[in-house]
């Protein structure tokens, strides 16, 4: 009987061990994790912008006048030397009128002579009159009378002189309207687009012009791009930049802004997708043959850069909710409250990850800088995201991720 209930005692015994070996909770696994040190160095914050090339120089070719295009010289794509003729527009009514205006001139300048002659022939009568009157042989109505025929004569010479000035000014009107009908290149450049055929009538006025064709520069171009309006206010002129051209992959080309535009491009404006942008213009100092108008591109501008700083890996930073807890690197700020998003880095020390809370600096491509809460040198987590962004907790224990193959 005793026996039996030994027996039964170290059965129970064991049953208990197990049951309580159950109970008692798994230690957790490491959490695989890349690492990342800390570095110092020098770190330059980009603002991107996408856009199209264009030329830095457009011209319109256009005339004021209105008549039938005649001739063409030129075809898209040709280059062109400044001062080359490129076509004619029908020139003959243009022609008519400057010669008519010609004849107004001559005309004018014809009734000015004949006005001077006849002021001679009078100062001539009058003085012989005075002469006369001071031998009481001429009355002094005789000389009144000369004197006012001499003024009369006067004012029809200055009206005369008028009339061929305004007959100048009309002519050289329509030699400028003449000088029109021949369409000249004002640029040495490319012809990017014709908007008229051989045949077709020009209708300019003096109100509106009516492009012919465009011309520009491939020698020079630029990239209009837009930029979100909280990085447009890190850019200035002449801050360098580099541009890639979807076109031209592997290629990675140089240039200057030359101008950051005032005027927001608002795009949806009143919805949730509002978006506003402000262009900005980047010159290309190194543009390829290959480099046309509207081709799509990128800028990356460097707006502010750091020697010296210690930075680590852009997506190193995660964000978690404040604690009033005493940090590795001391408390935390009396503002900071339970519920408030901090910016934290998590360093590896003694196989566990522990919290960092940090100030950021400027952010290039790949690594941001670290103004307060590390030290170069020290190991921080990378990866993976998900571990990263939403599992990792301050102390837990951790192990790096060994590299296939390695």
């Amino acid at each position: 009987m005793i026996r039996r209930i030994v027996v039964a005692v170290i059965i129970l015994g064991g049953i208990s061990a197990v049951t309580l070996k159950s109970l008692h909770p798994k230690p957790k696994e490491p959490v695989e994790i890349s690492l990342a040190e800390a570095k110092k160095e020098r770190v330059v914050r980009t603002v991107s912008g996408a856009g199209h090339l264009q030329t830095a120089t457009l011209v319109k070719v256009s005339s004021n006048i209105t008549g039938e295009l005649l001739s063409l010289t030129v075809k898209e794509g040709d280059f062109v030397h400044r001062g080359q003729v490129l076509g004619q527009i029908d020139r003959r009514r243009y022609d008519a009128l400057y010669r008519s205006h010609l004849a107004s001139i001559r005309a004018a300048e014809g009734d000015v002579r004949v006005q001077q002659s006849q002021e001679a022939r009078m100062q001539a009568e009058l003085g012989r009159l005075r002469k006369l009157r001071a031998q009481n042989l001429a009355a002094d109505a005789d000389v009144q009378t000369a004197e006012t025929n001499l003024a009369t004569n006067a004012a029809q010479i200055a009206t005369a002189r008028e009339r061929a000035q305004q007959a100048s000014a009309i002519a050289e009107s329509a030699r400028t309207d003449l000088a029109q009908t021949t369409l000249v290149s004002p640029i040495d450049g490319t012809v990017l687009e014709l908007s008229h055929r051989v045949g077709e009538r020009v209708r300019g006025s003096d109100f509106q012009e009516d492009v012919v064709m465009l011309l520009g520069s491939l020698t020079a171009m630029e990239v209009k791009a837009e930029v979100g309006e909280h990085e447009v206010v890190h850019i200035k002129e002449g801050q360098r930049s580099t541009v890639e051209i979807d076109a031209i992959p592997d290629r990675e080309m140089h240039g200057v802004v030359v101008e950051v535009g005032k005027n927001a491009i608002v795009k949806n404006p009143g919805t949730d997708a509002e978006v506003t942008t402000f262009p900005v213009r980047v010159s290309l100092t190194d543009a390829p043959p290959e480099a046309l108008p509207g081709m799509s591109a990128q800028v990356s501008v460097e707006t502010e850069s750091h020697d010296g700083a210690i930075t680590v890996p852009v997506q190193s930073v995660t964000v978690r909710e404040a604690t009033p807890k005493k940090q590795e690197t001391g408390t935390l700020p009396a503002s900071t409250s339970k519920g408030k998003l901090i910016k934290v880095v998590f360093v590896a020390k003694d196989g566990k990850a522990v919290q960092r809370a940090v100030r950021l600096g400027i952010a290039g491509r790949s690594a941001v800088e670290i103004l307060e809460g590390l030290s170069a040198g020290e190991q921080v987590v990378e990866g993976p995201y998900r571990v990263l962004a939403r599992e990792l907790k301050d102390g837990d224990a951790v192990t790096q991720k060994k590299e296939v193959g390695g």
